[in-house]
């Protein structure tokens, strides 16, 4: 997933049953991937989904 322009961050804060849950994902998806999405690639992905929006659209 590529993120370009202006992006902007956000800050989300989530307890460990959260991190060990994104961290599983991040190793279902990397098989498919051919390397490892980070957490937030893995946040990104969730929020897209969610929310029915992508990434590339403005």
């Amino acid at each position: 997933m590529k993120v370009s322009g202006e992006s902007k961050q956000l800050a989300v804060r989530v307890d460990e049953s959260f991190l060990a849950a994104i961290d599983q994902k991040r190793i279902e998806l990397s098989k498919g991937m051919g390397s490892i999405p980070s957490r937030s690639d893995i946040v990104r992905i969730a929020l897209e989904q969610f929310l029915q929006v992508s990434a590339n659209t403005k």
